[in-house]
């Protein structure tokens, strides 16, 4: 079962690593709180119809509401928000390497919290950042330059946001399934988009494109409703380090993509990188 999960998990990252690519596309055309809304507008429905059909729906002690609040507000509000603004001020080369910050804040919380952290592991998160880093900058990079200082500080904050969502609901899973836990705080997290999108503008989702269309179908179901699923599945099995740490594959199949199709070069710091980061994963994956 162990092994299914950790597929599923590649198949996460490869879904997220082209997430960046409809990002970038959707907001040549829709504003960024907009592209928030209507993408967990678009998901919430679906996830709350799957959870109802499949008999998982649960009811939520009132005490346990400030929790999936915090959800909603960490893992779906807060977080769109922040980092599709970010991504305004920011390349997309410094938001898919800060993003992985939260393997970080994830490692740290967790040590704090008791979570069994040997030596393997913490070598292996510090060599798939490291290996992140070289993959996407090709040896590259300036993070926090002048141009990019606001957007980059915006990218850390998602990853905390990100971290917190991930601890904070592994330790709702314990009463709750994944799939309940990821409706209710879509839903939520959708509502509570609203009011940026007005303050923005409320768009007419009948004039957007068919390419607007398409990075929204795939950002909602492909990149919101099916990654969500298996983040918190696994979650249910795995430590949240061992679950974290995937997300540093993100810009190693983000560089592969770029490859296969756009034809860019890859270069020996990003083989280097790549090699790091594939290592560092099987070290925490190990223990």
């Amino acid at each position: 079962m162990r092994r299914v999960y950790l597929l599923a998990l590649l198949f996460t990252a490869l879904i997220w690593a082209g997430s960046f690519i409809f990002i970038k596309l959707g907001l040549r055309e829709i504003g960024p709180y907009n592209m928030a809304f209507y993408r967990f507008a678009i998901a919430s429905p679906v996830l709350l119809l799957a959870v109802y059909l499949r008999r998982r729906l649960q009811s939520v002690e009132r005490g346990d509401i400030p929790s999936i609040v915090i959800l909603a507000i960490t893992g779906v509000t807060s977080f769109y928000v922040v980092q599709f603004v970010a991504l305004v001020f920011t390349t997309a080369t410094n938001a898919s390497i800060l993003i992985n910050t939260s393997v970080i804040f994830i490692a740290v919380i967790s040590l704090l919290l008791g979570e069994r952290f040997t030596g393997f592991k913490t070598l292996g998160i510090i060599m798939s950042f490291i290996g992140v880093i070289l993959v996407i900058s090709n040896g590259e990079i300036e993070f926090f330059s002048r141009e990019t200082f606001i957007g980059d500080a915006l990218m850390m904050l998602c990853g905390l946001f990100w971290a917190i969502y991930t601890l904070l609901g592994k330790r709702m899973l314990e009463k709750y399934n994944p799939e309940a836990l990821i409706a209710y705080a879509s839903a939520i997290g959708s509502v509570l988009l609203l009011p940026f999108a007005i303050y923005e503008g409320l768009a007419n989702p009948f004039t957007f494109s068919p390419l607007a269309w398409i990075s929204l179908l795939y950002l909602s179901l492909l990149s919101s409703v099916l990654t969500y699923f298996i983040w918190y599945s696994a979650l249910t099995v795995m430590e949240a380090t061992e679950v974290a740490v995937f997300t540093c594959i993100v810009p190693l199949f983000a560089a592969m993509m770029a490859f296969l199709v756009l034809g860019e070069d890859i270069g020996i710091f990003t083989s280097i990188g790549g090699v790091l980061t594939v290592v560092g994963v099987y070290l925490v994956e190990r223990e």
